[in-house]
This record gives structure tokens, C-alpha cells and sequence, in this order.
């Protein structure tokens, strides 16, 4: 007879997402089936995170070696090892694989079950011989890279961003097709690895993210050395003897043929859900999307006991994807929000110089009537000049009374300055209250205070201010 279990939650998936709001979910004192799917997930491998961070350290160390003349110092051309940055990375993912291994997870409380779950009805699902009727359902699962129908691309050995970090030689000549975050960061990062890279973006680059700073963004990496090829796409791969040829074609029309040693194709991912048989638990596809899943803004399906987070929901950031689940999670046991706020998640791109925005970005669509734009330029910021990093710039979208909208960061320090903005607006601090942070000296957050005070700039005193400030005058 088929085993009936009933767990509060199920989370399909067992990647680094899948084990995080396991764990969580164990600390609320929720019961919790994990179901490892028997290969990594796509994207999001337990300690993928940790690889990518180190191959992308080991670049930017490459960097610093090559530019140190700019700061005073013997600067010289790196001499990358491909083979000892794969085994550093490993060592390092081998170092904390303990914390993430089935073992403890299982010491921890969670039930850890390995295989293909498939949905039978509305709330069960079969694992094996075990029927399940789990309280609720989150889909944790990875999202696949998408594989453009280009001509010959299928005829050679092409990397993905899942597959290019097992490379252990030097890449020649690397062409990046493709605009997206993974895209942008690679070709930055190979290139400082000593590879000739080319960018073909096949499109709109980064989309979603302000303009302005975009620009500013390809301005810098093109400084750098990559070559970024705007409105062209690659229109064939020409696999060859020795190499391989990529046919370009521009948007006049005219074509030219470039000689790499590689092809990485970063063009997005598309949510992986094969097997969950999920039409049998009602859950619905989007009609405009269809490889995605219909989501509620609470991320639930249109089957309410299964939410879908991560690249099952089409969440390409890893911190963004962690925020919805650990929502999730939490609104299950009322322990916090039960929705999610997309305005409240920064969105970042790991460059140099970094870029990142939250809330309402200038130029993607018409800003409300009376929205205030400040700026503040890292050429104005002494630890940037300390740096020798000036290029980039802070812009803030606020209300006339001062609430905070968005706001979009290019330039060093990106990120962890947008975190300290998403938790202002979490908190609902004003506009005004930035100029009132109290920072060390020097600090590249000291941008947040410049915009302070620019905002306090805009207003002007009431007429009881006024009346206050000629009462002081009178009595001074």
C-alpha cells in the first residue's frame, strides 16, 4: 500500500535555494520534505554561488595587479592559471559543502528525499512508491539556459554560464552572445583573465535597468578592452578545422565574420520543470510566456497551495529569488509579510563599476507627475577618488513630500549602497533622512547624503519657517 505522508511544507528542488528556505522553514518549526531531483539544478547549484564569486575575486585581483600604476605602484600584466583558479574555487565550495550536505540537513529535521516528484492532483504528488499530500508546495526549482536557434551552433562544443567555470585553459578569443547580467559579467571577467572578448548582445542590454547608467556601464567596459557589438546579431557559427567562424549581421544589413577560439551563450533562462506533470495539479502556464508559470503577486500559482520561487519563477538574481522564498515562507506562518513587493528588491550587476536599482527606474515608464530626479556623482566622493574609481553616478526618484520611488547606483560600492537604500524604503524613511546619516570618512555611501541633501535643496521653507527664521534674526 502506498505510503501517505503529509508534510507542512514540500520543496522541490534541493540547489541553494531549495536548501535556504528549507532550513528557514525548520527554524519556524515547520515539518519539511526536501526533494532532491537527482542532478543539480540548473543555475543554482548548492555551492554554485561561492564558484562564481571566486572565479569573479580571482579576475578582479587580475585587474588591480595590471592597473596598480594608477595608485603608485609596480603594476604588470597577470599571468592567469585557468587550471589553479578552477581548483581555488572548488577548494573553497568543498570547504563549506558540509553545511549543505544531505546529512545535516537531515540531522537539522528535514526529511530529504531523492528523486522525480510528479503531480497526481490538486494537493498530492507521487515520490516513487510514497504518495504526498504536503499542506503547501514551493517549486525551487532551477531554470535552464536558453539556446538560441542559431545555425551550426549545435555542430560545436559551446559554453553556457552553467558549464564555462569546468574550463581549465585559456580562452583565445572568446565571443559572448547574449545581454543579459550573465552575459556582461562573464565577458568583463574573461577579459580580465587575459581573453579577447567580443559581446554581441542580440538585442536590448540590460533590460530593465536606467538607461543612462547603462551607457555609462558599456562606455567603461569598452575602455577596458572588450568589444561590444550594439545592433548586431550572430546570424550563423561556421565550425572550422581549427577555430570557429561567427557571421554577423548588422542592422543595415551587411554581414563580417569573426575567427574565436569559443562561443559562450548567455541569452537567459527559461524555468526547468520538466516531469511535475504540473497540468494534473492545475497550475497554468502564462498565455504570453508560455514556458512560465501564472503567478499571483504573492507567487503563488494559480493552484494557491504551490508557489513557485527562483528560476521556477523566472527570478534571475539570487538574492532576489532568496527574498521571495524567505516572503513565502514567512507569510505561511504569518510571521511576516505574505506579499511580495517587486518595487522592494534591488536588482544588481556585478561589474566593476557595479550597477544597481530598485523601485522605479527613469525611462522605462512615465514618471509620476511632480517625481523629483537628484543625482550625485562619485567624482564628488573622496573614498571613490581614493580608489581612483570616479566614474558612476547615484540617482534617486522621490516624491514631493519625500518618499523614496527608486533609485539606480553605477559605480564601486553598488550594491551594498542599494541594500542600505531597499531598507530605507522598507522602513519608509523620507528622502530627507539620508542627509542625516552618520557614515564614516570616506565612504562611498556618502552618495546616499548627497542625495539628501538635494532633496532638501528642493524644498522650500513654509511660511511659518520663514516667520521662525526672522524671529531668530530679530533676537540674535
Amino acid at each position: 500500500m502506498a505510503d501517505l505522508q503529509n508534510p507542512d511544507i514540500c520543496i522541490i528542488g534541493a540547489g541553494a535555494l531549495g536548501i535556504a528556505l528549507a532550513l528557514r522553514a525548520r527554524r519556524l518549526g515547520a515539518s519539511v520534505l526536501l526533494i532532491d531531483r537527482g542532478a543539480e539544478e540548473a543555475g543554482d547549484p548548492a555551492q554554485g554561488r561561492l564558484v562564481a564569486a571566486t572565479f569573479a575575486a580571482s579576475a578582479a585581483r587580475a585587474q588591480d595587479i595590471r592597473t596598480a600604476g594608477a595608485l603608485g605602484l609596480a603594476h604588470a600584466e597577470p599571468k592567469p592559471n585557468f587550471k589553479a583558479i578552477g581548483e581555488h574555487a572548488k577548494a573553497l565550495a568543498a570547504s563549506t559543502a558540509p553545511r549543505d550536505a544531505k546529512e545535516r540537513l537531515i540531522a537539522l529535521g528535514i526529511d530529504y528525499r531523492t528523486g522525480q516528484p510528479a503531480f497526481t492532483g490538486r494537493q498530492t504528488l507521487k515520490l516513487g512508491d510514497a504518495t504526498l499530500r504536503p499542506r503547501h508546495v514551493i517549486l525551487a526549482t532551477g531554470a535552464k539556459p536558453i539556446v538560441p536557434a542559431i545555425p551550426g551552433l549545435n555542430e560545436i562544443a559551446y559554453f553556457t554560464p552553467d558549464t564555462i567555470a569546468g574550463n581549465s585553459r585559456k580562452l583565445s578569443h572568446l565571443v559572448v552572445i547574449g545581454g543579459d547580467a550573465s552575459a556582461i559579467e562573464l565577458a568583463q571577467a574573461y577579459h580580465r583573465l587575459g581573453a579577447m572578448v567580443t559581446l554581441v548582445p542580440q538585442g536590448e542590454i540590460l533590460s530593465g535597468f536606467d538607461r543612462e547608467q547603462v551607457a555609462i556601464l558599456l562606455r567603461q567596459l569598452a575602455e577596458e578592452g572588450p568589444e561590444i557589438v550594439e545592433g548586431a546579431t550572430v546570424s550563423a557559427i561556421l565550425p572550422r578545422r581549427q577555430g570557429t567562424g561567427v557571421e554577423l549581421t548588422h542592422a543595415d544589413g551587411s554581414t563580417h565574420s569573426l575567427d574565436v577560439s569559443h562561443v559562450l551563450v548567455a541569452m537567459g533562462r527559461l524555468p526547468d520543470l520538466a516531469g511535475l506533470r504540473l497540468d494534473r495539479a492545475k497550475v497554468r502556464f502564462d498565455k504570453t510566456r508560455p514556458a512560465f508559470l501564472q503567478l499571483n503577486p504573492d507567487g503563488r500559482t494559480t493552484n494557491t497551495r504551490i508557489s513557485a520561487v527562483g528560476g521556477a519563477a523566472g527570478q534571475g538574481q539570487p538574492h532576489a529569488a532568496a527574498r521571495y522564498g524567505a516572503i513565502i515562507i514567512d507569510g505561511l506562518f504569518g510571521t511576516g509579510a505574505s506579499r511580495l513587493d517587486s518595487q522592494a528588491i534591488p536588482s544588481f550587476i556585478q561589474t566593476a563599476p557595479g550597477l544597481a536599482s530598485i523601485g522605479l527606474v527613469e525611462g522605462e515608464r512615465p514618471l509620476p507627475e511632480g517625481t523629483l530626479v537628484l543625482r550625485a556623482s562619485f567624482a564628488e566622493n573622496d573614498a571613490a577618488r581614493a580608489l581612483g574609481q570616479t566614474h558612476g553616478a547615484a540617482k534617486l526618484l522621490a516624491s514631493r513630500n519625500g518618499k523614496i520611488l527608486g533609485a539606480s547606483i553605477i559605480g564601486p560600492g553598488a550594491g551594498e549602497v542599494i541594500a542600505m537604500l531597499a531598507l530605507a524604503m522598507e522602513r519608509g524613511m523620507p528622502a530627507s533622512a539620508l542627509a542625516e546619516l552618520v557614515l564614516p570618512h570616506p565612504s562611498l555611501a556618502a552618495v546616499l547624503t548627497q542625495l539628501g541633501e538635494a532633496f532638501l535643496a528642493t524644498r522650500q521653507p513654509t511660511t511659518w519657517g520663514k516667520r521662525s527664521q526672522a524671529l531668530r534674526k530679530l533676537l540674535g
